[in-house]
């Protein structure tokens, strides 16, 4: 394909939380993606050549804008909106060309050759210069008549043997709630961007992480709603929940201490930690 519609809405919603160099990479990886008309390389390093991404970053941006917008696939990493359009385009490629061939056998008909004559060549003018052009002769239009409804062919719908992925019905943890996660996926399909099952199992995976790190899956959830990403991001403001420093532990029995010794009487029992006797 040598052009594809471009829609800048619906492109600066996707990619309004992307750095210059992520949004850059991004057209760019469309743009091959639509030239070859194929899945892209998982080769990264080549992939990372034909993009002419050299520096640390641009290379970074480039895994992270495969994984956020492209699935991975036996094929190469896949674009659905990019798949749509080449379709479409060879079909209206197709189509027209169906129509030319019908129009070339319609003349043929009407000028008395046979059909394939007439798609190789352009009909002469077989008429003498020395007489008057007499008008062809044009058939009587015929009045159309309504087919009987009982009589006309309903398509039938159409239907996929494979039943369709619902992210908002896959298995989740324990530590995660199923209504935080239906959030999500019901805004994902109100922005018309809806959760694959290779998607699901990657963000599931990105929760855990920011869980590890502290900051709780329904946190992560909800600001990632409220900025309208397409990705879940944690919020910048998250705390990280990080284990007490050995030294500020000791400092605090050490108060504690003196606080219960100030106050005249003992206490029942003090937490003074695990005491080396090796040393």
């Amino acid at each position: 394909m040598n052009y594809y519609p471009h829609h800048i809405g619906d492109f600066n919603s996707a990619t309004r939380h992307l750095t210059r160099i992520e949004r850059s990479v991004y057209r760019d990886l469309i743009e091959l993606y639509y030239d070859t008309e194929a899945p892209l390389s998982q080769d990264i390093d080549k992939l990372c050549r034909l993009l002419i991404a050299r520096s640390d970053d641009e290379q970074n941006a480039v895994v992270q804008v495969l994984h956020e917008f492209f699935v991975e696939s036996e094929q190469g990493w896949r674009h659905a909106r990019c798949d749509a359009e080449i379709a479409r385009y060879h079909g209206n490629k197709e189509a027209k060309s169906a129509a030319g061939k019908a129009s070339a056998a319609k003349r043929a008909r009407q000028a008395g050759m046979p059909a394939r004559q007439a798609a190789d060549q352009q009909p002469l003018n077989i008429r003498a210069t020395n007489q008057e052009p007499q008008p062809e002769p044009q058939p009587e239009p015929q009045p159309e008549r309504p087919q009987p409804e009982s009589t006309i062919p309903k398509a039938a719908p159409m239907r996929s043997g494979k039943p369709a992925f619902d992210a908002a019905e896959c298995a989740l943890p324990d530590w995660l709630d199923r209504a935080d996660w239906a959030c999500w996926v019901a805004d994902r399909k109100a922005r018309k961007k809806p959760i694959t099952q290779e998607a699901a199992r990657r963000q599931l995976q990105q929760l855990a992480g920011y869980r590890a790190e502290g900051v709780a899956a329904r946190d992560v959830i909800a600001h990632s709603i409220a900025s309208g990403y397409l990705g879940l991001f944690p919020p910048r403001s998250a705390a990280r929940v990080t284990a007490p420093h050995p030294s500020r532990q000791r400092a605090q029995w050490s108060s504690e201490l003196r606080s219960v010794l100030a106050e005249g009487h003992v206490r029942g029992e003090i937490d003074m930690g695990v005491i080396d006797a090796s040393r």
